[in-house]
């Protein structure tokens, strides 16, 4: 039996299925897991099928239904089978309930460092989650049924995870991409939303492109301190749209946007286009795909020792 043969098994045993995806949410844990509950919902009517975590403002055009993420009572674990998408690491689950679950499945793409669960089943190196859900459908159809807002979540999930193509553009990717376009959804629609910002956000993106440090190895960065993040209000949507900001430059080959936290800390949005990332991600708490990572730095101490590991991979590249 192969893995996706014993996930459908443990969904057909559940009459409650919680799906879980990682906090601070991107469009493939989004993605995933709302296209992972909308392919459910349509193959087993009959179930409870539920998607669970915070609500993200700037992402809610993601979803079209009202409600977007699901309240789910306590007791509903009890009897449940969890499915969490989308995320390496148990401490990252968003909604820390799942361990209530009377089963638990892990379906990742990233590293599995930390194998949580009854099942995992992770294929690192997969461009998207949301590119396994739709395998998962494909190799166990007709028992599944796909749907056009399915395919439009799965959509959404794989190009937000592969940056429009930008950092994973293997041939299985667009094959899968190629089948999702036979189902009805607007594509074009959802492109101008993943493309367009706030007045705000891009008066942070002017500051950013004025004051972005380029080091002669051809890494870039830039820090935002609290202050100025707040000067720009631009909210719980954050700073994710800034991140691909530097690769704009053509001198640029790998670059980090430093966001200081109110602990103090800073999360780190590191990505390249040249050098593997993520083993230098791993040294600073952090982790993710070759070319698209994310790390924390505690203090400024840490991010000069980032700055100096990026440089130095760039300069034996």
């Amino acid at each position: 039996m192969t893995i996706q043969e014993e996930i459908l098994e443990q969904i057909k045993r559940y009459d409650t299925i919680i799906i879980h995806r990682h906090q601070r949410p991107d469009p493939d844990a989004f993605g995933s897991q709302l296209g992972l509950k909308a392919l459910l919902q349509a193959s087993f009517p009959e179930k409870k099928i539920y998607a669970v975590g915070k609500a993200v403002p700037g992402l809610s055009w993601i979803s079209e239904s009202e409600t977007f993420m699901d309240a789910v009572p306590n007791g509903a674990y009890h009897k449940a089978l969890v499915i969490i998408t989308d995320t390496a690491n148990a401490p990252r689950v968003d909604d820390q309930r799942w361990p209530e679950g009377q089963a638990v499945i892990k379906i990742d793409h990233h590293p599995n460092d930390d194998p949580f669960g009854d099942w995992q089943w992770v294929q690192e190196g997969q461009s998207a989650t949301s590119t396994m859900i739709y395998e998962f459908y494909e190799a166990l159809r007709p028992q599944l049924t796909m749907t056009a807002e399915a395919a439009r979540l799965l959509y959404i999930g794989i190009i937000g995870d592969t940056g429009r193509f930008m950092y994973s553009n293997d041939s299985e990717t667009f094959r899968v991409v190629s089948e999702l376009f036979k189902y009805d959804f607007d594509y074009a629609k959802i492109h101008y939303n993943m493309t367009t910002i706030s007045e705000n956000a891009a008066k942070l993106s002017g500051y950013i492109l004025q004051n972005v440090t380029i080091l002669p190895s051809g890494f870039a960065y830039v820090i935002l301190t609290r202050e100025l993040i707040k000067q720009f209000n631009l909210g719980e949507a954050g700073t994710s749209f800034a991140v691909s900001l530097p690769s704009k430059i053509d001198t640029v080959k790998a670059w980090a946007i430093f966001e200081e936290q109110d602990e103090g800390n800073y999360r780190v949005r590191l990505r390249s286009r040249s050098i593997v990332i993520n083993k230098i991600a791993n040294r600073f708490e952090g982790g993710g795909h070759p070319m698209a990572s994310g790390a924390w730095a505690q203090s400024r101490e840490d991010i000069e020792r980032l700055i100096q590991a990026v440089e130095t991979a760039l300069l034996k590249a």
